[in-house]
């Protein structure tokens, strides 16, 4: 078989729901394509910190985390990138001028920091640490994460800069990288390996750009129709074995 190199997402492709918990089958799966010589990462919209704590539990060695901005590979951080900073400085002015609450993630960790003591983070799978405190927006020399309280009916969005916006808990809107595909590619390049070789399995909006060629993708079959539909094969879902079983059909795996 030849070697190929899998990216698989987290939420609701690899872990059931936004946990760590993954179903023993998909964890015999991933083993069982290293062990016949495959390449196994992620790919998330984690920041790189959380998501090399999910890989290291499951015995992953490699990641395209932060949405596709920053490459792991054998435990080592190869690159990462945070948003672009002008378009990001400029969403947090106008949320300060319209008392809209944000809290922006500045390293590699999971704290978020914000000038709003009211700053909402009361939903159960809230898993950032906030720390209320001044944050001078002009002098941030990075930002990889932006959350801020949703509008009010009736109150028109901010200019939202041209940056993702992705719909988070607690009311809020998540901004971070969305762009998996290319951080494929990047990670590809880095590996000197085919494009033709790589194998995306995704169920999420912010998989959307791992379904690209020339990828072979596989969506759950929880997927949102239009991965399903952008998909080159829909498997079961992933409480339902379908991971295992999409790489047992195509031969990836023998056992």
């Amino acid at each position: 078989m030849r070697k190929k190199y899998f990216f698989f997402d987290i939420d609701q492709t690899l872990g059931l729901g936004i946990t760590r918990q993954v179903p023993p089958d998909t964890q015999y799966c991933v083993d069982e394509l290293q062990r016949e010589g495959h390449f196994v990462a992620l790919a998330t919209g984690r920041i790189q910190c959380d998501a090399a704590a999910f890989a290291e539990k499951h015995g992953i060695h490699s990641l395209v985390a932060d949405g596709g901005n920053s490459l792991t590979v054998d435990g080592k951080i190869l690159e990462m990138e945070g948003l672009p900073l002008a378009p990001a400085k400029a969403l947090l002015h106008e949320l300060e001028v319209r008392k809209q609450p944000w809290s922006v993630v500045l390293d590699n960790t999971l704290d978020r920091y914000t000038p709003y003591a009211d700053y909402p983070r009361e939903d159960p799978h809230n898993y950032m640490d906030t720390k209320v405190q001044p944050v001078d927006i002009d002098s941030l020399p990075a930002i990889y994460k932006i959350m801020y309280a949703r509008e009010k009916p009736g109150q028109a969005q901010p200019d939202r800069q041209d940056l993702p916006h992705l719909p988070f808990i607690d009311n809020t809107w998540l901004v971070e990288p969305v762009d998996k595909g290319a951080g494929i590619e990047k990670m590809m390049a880095r590996l000197g390996a085919d494009p033709h070789d790589a194998v995306v399995f995704g169920d999420g909006l912010n998989d959307i750009t791992m379904f690209r060629k020339p990828f072979f993708g596989v969506a759950m079959g929880n997927a949102r129709p239009v991965i399903k539909e952008r998909a080159d094969y829909v498997t079961d879902d992933n409480d339902k074995g379908g991971i295992l079983n999409a790489c047992r059909k195509f031969g990836w795996i023998t056992k």
